[in-house]
C-alpha cells in the first residue's frame, strides 16, 4: 500500500509540474503585429496573454471570444490606466471588448485592463452568458454603452473584483452592470471592492440593475 500511495505521488507531482511546465506567457503589443483573438486562438489551456502599454483597437481586438479556454488575458504591467481596449463601438457599428459564451469557468481571466467606448445592444463592454463564469479582476470601464448593463451584462457565478465603472450608459437598465437570472441554478455573481462613478440608466438602475 506504501508502494502504491508513494507511486500515486509521484505520478500526480509529474502531472501537475507537466501541466504547469507547458503554460506560455505570451507577449502581445498594441502595433498589431499579432492581434488579441489571434493570441487566444493558438493559445493553451493555462496560458497567459500579456497585453503591453497601449492602446488596442480594430477587428481582433474586440469582440473577443474566449472559445472556452482557461486562460488569462491581462495587462504586463498590472496597471489598467496604462493599456486600453478601444472598442470604438457606435450606433451604427456595434462592438464589445469581450463576449463570453462557451462555457468559460473561473480560470477565465481579464486583468488589469480598461475598456472603453464599447456600444453594443447587451453590453458594450462584457457580455457573459450560457452558463460562463469568467473572472474579472482590477479592470476599468469606461464610456460604455448598452441597453442592458452598459459596461456588464452577465449572469451565473461570474466574478468581479477591484473593477471600477465610470461614465457608462444604458438606454434600459443598469448604466453599469445588468444582471440576468436566466440560468436555472440560482447561481448569481459575486462583486468585491468596486466602484461606481456617474453611470446612468434610461430606466431601471444607473449604477446596478439585477
Amino acid at each position: 500500500m506504501n508502494h502504491f500511495r508513494s507511486a500515486l505521488t509521484s505520478f500526480l507531482f509529474v502531472a501537475i509540474f507537466s501541466l504547469s511546465a507547458s503554460a506560455e506567457i505570451i507577449p502581445i503589443m498594441s502595433d498589431g503585429t499579432i492581434t488579441i483573438q489571434e493570441a487566444i486562438d493558438s493559445s493553451s489551456p493555462g496560458d497567459i496573454i500579456e497585453l503591453a502599454d497601449g492602446v488596442f483597437m480594430g477587428d481582433g481586438n474586440r469582440d473577443l471570444n474566449f472559445r472556452g479556454k482557461p486562460i488569462t488575458i491581462r495587462s504586463q504591467s498590472g496597471d489598467p490606466t496604462t493599456c486600453i481596449i478601444d472598442s470604438e463601438g457606435s450606433d451604427l457599428e456595434n462592438h464589445r471588448a469581450f463576449y463570453f459564451h462557451g462555457s468559460e469557468d473561473s480560470d477565465s481571466i481579464v486583468e488589469g485592463l480598461t475598456i472603453r467606448n464599447g456600444y453594443h445592444y447587451r453590453s458594450g463592454g462584457i457580455y457573459s452568458f450560457w452558463h460562463s463564469t469568467p473572472t474579472i479582476r482590477n479592470c476599468r470601464f469606461i464610456n460604455n454603452h448598452g441597453n442592458d448593463g452598459a459596461a456588464l451584462c452577465i449572469e451565473d457565478e461570474v466574478t468581479v473584483e477591484n473593477c471600477w465603472f465610470e461614465s457608462n450608459v444604458s438606454s434600459n437598465r443598469g448604466g453599469a452592470v445588468c444582471v440576468s437570472f436566466t440560468n436555472d441554478m440560482g447561481a448569481v455573481p459575486t462583486f468585491t471592492g468596486c466602484t461606481f462613478v456617474n453611470n446612468t440608466a434610461g430606466y431601471y438602475g444607473g449604477a446596478f440593475r439585477c
